[in-house]
């Protein structure tokens, strides 16, 4: 381990885990259970006849059916949501939200996810009824762009609902953004500070948003409590990001994943939608078996799409180190977000491989490490 991470801080960081991997596990089940009752006991069937009996509107149909689902979903997963998201983080002395604000944000995230969710439900069973063959091409095409259209809008329109951005104050800091662009040969406006410290002593950066409306945050729990230096480091990341237009090479690959999965479950889908009793995916009460085999595809694809975002972190990491030539900054970055986040250094190698969407902080280390032996050893040597 390494002399900068905290041991007795990575024991506590086991236990907050397995705390929610415990509670995450619970609500795994809980939704699981609910799609087989709504299936086994033919729950979902009889609400869509009875939906028929009362509109034979198709569009009205599946709204109905989607906000009964959606507040059934919403009852069974609130108390995980509570234990997870509140009580937890209130343990461990992350959150910084009473009650009352975080049940504003949870009543918030319920109408977002509302809205959201109904937009792709309705694209499913319209799509899946007009085009009975290439259904699944058409929807994956429309999965694709209304994700690039949620990822332009998100910096103004969703994530003002729970935060609020403002231009950094720190004069010196100020400075310090404005000579690491012009080394990336950059000329980036949208740099700005996210009120973090309003609901958690966590703290992080991000790159948001597409074209016009892209910005890098910093969190404010970041500008407060860490060094210029190990500050710079993190944002010579996201520079990196910016630069080498990592989340459009993100949006790419997962458009090409989105499509082979629609296209695998439109032939799958065949032999289980036969086996429970549908005659078409277009049957909007068969929507819990969609769901399983869903999440079934998603589950076996998880691998591809976390190795494919460790590659380009790590291509951002090394954009950092030749950005900001501070190695020692980045590991100390690295070791503070160890110890005072709870993180785990060195995880299991197959949780690392299946799930993390970027390399661990221990091989982030090592490899903060290797670059600095490197560039120590192809330095001008003094004659």
């Amino acid at each position: 381990m390494h002399p900068l991470i905290d041991a007795e801080k990575q024991k506590l960081a086991k236990k907050y885990h397995d705390d929610n991997l415990r509670v995450s596990i619970a609500s795994y089940v809980a939704s699981a259970i609910l799609l087989f009752a709504l299936l086994c006991f033919n729950i979902s069937k009889n609400y869509d006849v009875q939906l028929m009996q009362i509109t034979h509107l198709r569009v009205l149909v599946i709204l109905l059916y989607f906000t009964a689902l959606y507040i059934a979903y919403t009852v069974i997963s609130f108390p995980f949501s509570y234990w997870s998201d509140y009580r937890l983080e209130h343990k461990y002395d992350f959150s910084t939200q009473n009650f009352r604000q975080w049940l504003s944000d949870e009543i918030k995230s319920f109408l977002v996810g509302f809205i959201l969710g109904l937009i792709v439900f309705e694209a499913i069973y319209l799509i899946t009824k007009v085009a009975p063959y290439y259904w699944w091409l058409w929807l994956s095409l429309i999965m694709i762009t209304f994700s690039v259209v949620i990822a332009n809008l998100f910096p103004v329109l969703i994530l003002p609902l729970f935060y609020k951005t403002s231009p950094i104050e720190n004069e010196s800091l100020k400075i310090r953004i404005a000579q690491i662009c012009q080394s990336a040969g950059m000329s980036v406006q949208g740099v700005f500070s996210i009120n973090l410290s309003s609901k958690s002593t966590k703290a992080n950066a991000a790159v948001v948003g597409l074209g016009n409306t892209k910005k890098i945050l910093l969190g404010d729990t970041l500008i407060n409590n860490y060094t210029e230096d190990e500050i710079v480091a993190t944002l010579a990341h996201e520079l990196t990001h910016y630069k080498e237009h990592h989340i459009w090479w993100l949006i790419l690959w997962q458009a090409l994943i989105t499509l082979t999965m629609f296209f695998i479950f439109s032939l799958v889908s065949q032999y289980f939608y036969r086996l429970a009793g549908f005659n078409h995916v277009s049957e909007i009460a068969a929507f819990p078996l969609f769901s399983m085999i869903f999440v079934v595809l998603s589950a076996i694809s998880r691998p591809l799409g976390s190795s494919l975002s460790r590659f380009y972190e790590r291509k951002a990491d090394l954009g950092a180190l030749d950005l900001a030539k501070n190695a020692d900054a980045y590991i100390s970055l690295m070791a503070k977000f160890c110890n005072d986040q709870l993180t785990i250094a060195y995880p299991n190698a197959f949780v690392e491989w299946y799930k993390y969407s970027h390399p661990s902080p221990g091989k982030r280390i090592e490899f903060a490490e290797k670059w600095k032996r490197n560039s120590i050893d192809s330095s001008p040597k003094a004659l």
